[in-house]
């Protein structure tokens, strides 16, 4: 016999509402509902592909809802239109094969994270000094990952060969980001000047992803926003300090 939710489909919009888009955290949520963080998630992916909509739309949502259960290499074309109510014949008009529909969710998980970031990026008093600027940089980027569940596609290892890793290009410019950085705070003198800098960024990148794969695969986001808040601790120092 099925399970009976003893949350109504109002509840569950309500809650992803306050979760995603008010002023409460996923976690203070999930804490007065008595639910776990990652069933928030997955209510805000159901919500997205329930919705109808282009087709084009509707396979990009079911691909990124099927990739939070299953590897790249179990999906197919078929099962996307089928999770989303669409032929095959209608998936394949658009989407000639996996790897398109799989780069098309990855680009539009990428793309909403984007416009998020900078958004709230608008409304943030930025620091003077380039350390205080990476602080706040990774805490923004972290904040909005969480709140734009989709974007799982860019960090859990979900079985893409490396010759179809589309989400690197997006590590990339995320890398690059940090680069740029480091450097302002190398010229302020900030950080020891024997950094190496290329591989500095690459490594905070490197554990910002494990920090946001370990939330999606259950850790609780807050705990990860603190971790993140000293992600930039690991930059070696200049001898004499630098501002926190």
């Amino acid at each position: 016999m099925a399970r009976v939710s003893r949350f109504t489909a109002a509840d569950r919009r309500d809650a992803v509402e306050r979760a995603f888009t008010g002023t409460e955290s996923p976690a203070a949520v999930a804490a007065a509902m008595g639910i776990h963080t990652t069933t928030l998630y997955r209510w805000a992916a159901s919500d997205a592909t329930d919705d109808s909509g282009p087709a084009t739309t509707r396979l990009v949502r079911a691909t990124q809802e099927l990739l939070r259960h299953a590897d790249y290499g179990d999906i197919t074309v078929e099962a996307v239109a089928q999770q989303c109510g669409l032929s095959p014949r209608t998936a394949f008009h658009h989407f000639p094969g996996k790897r398109d529909l799989f780069q098309a969710a990855v680009n539009d998980a990428a793309t909403t994270l984007i416009d998020r970031m900078a958004a709230r990026s608008a409304k943030v008093e930025w620091p003077d000094h380039p350390l205080g600027q990476l602080q706040s940089f990774l805490h923004i980027a972290a904040a909005t990952i969480y709140d734009t569940p989709a974007t799982h596609v860019l960090f859990r290892n979900i079985g893409v060969p490396r010759s179809e890793g589309t989400a690197e290009g997006w590590h990339d410019d995320f890398v690059g980001a940090i680069d740029q950085l480091l450097r302002r705070a190398a010229d302020a003198d900030q950080i020891d000047s024997h950094t190496d800098i290329p591989a500095a960024a690459r490594l905070v990148t490197g554990a910002m992803r494990g920090i946001h794969a370990a939330v999606f695969d259950g850790a609780s986001p807050d705990v990860a926003l603190q971790l993140v808040d000293r992600v930039h601790l690991m930059i070696p120092a200049r001898p004499s300090g630098f501002p926190q």
